[in-house]
């Protein structure tokens, strides 16, 4: 995360927060953006997150780079990260990752967001956020989207989202 995350930048202090509240409200989120664009808006997110958290949330991205084109629902990730702060950072008294994955699956999207945090008060994969993007997916996808989610064995939760590949439209 940028130095803002620390304080040091004033102006981006600003910056930063109305760049996302402006980009989400005007989001439509039933419509669909480039993966490149949803992980932009997310990382700005985490930028301000990162400043009631800055010793505790480390956000990593690992994005394959043919699936930065690839065409997913608007503001689906942003429930999914909302569960790994409130669920794995904020929960956590130690610094905690969350990572988000994304790479092309024969004629599948895959985007993993996932945390090591302890996560013990987390839903195992009934929560409001997760409820929220299972019910999206199935009216943009039918049955060809599907999230499953839970805790990890090795420790936080994970949450996967499926979806056919589709690079037109959006």
């Amino acid at each position: 995360l940028s130095m803002w995350a620390n304080g040091e930048d004033p102006e981006a202090m600003t910056l930063i927060p109305s760049t996302f509240f402006r980009t989400t409200l005007q989001s439509d989120p039933t419509e669909d953006v480039p993966l490149a664009d949803e992980i932009a808006v997310q990382q700005l997110y985490l930028e301000i997150e990162a400043v009631r958290f800055p010793q505790r949330l480390q956000a990593r991205f690992d994005i394959a780079p043919e699936a930065l084109n690839a065409c997913l629902p608007g503001l689906i990730l942003q429930p999914l990260i909302e569960n790994a702060i409130k669920y794995g950072v904020a929960a956590a008294r130690r610094p905690v990752q969350i990572c988000v994955r994304a790479k092309i699956m024969g004629e599948t999207l895959e985007v993993t967001v996932s945390d090591d945090g302890d996560g013990a008060k987390a839903p195992n994969g009934t929560g409001v956020g997760l409820r929220n993007v299972r019910d999206r997916l199935p009216a943009r996808f039918g049955e060809a989207a599907w999230l499953p989610a839970g805790k990890r064995a090795e420790g936080g939760f994970a949450a996967t989202i499926t979806l056919p590949l589709v690079y037109n439209g959006c």
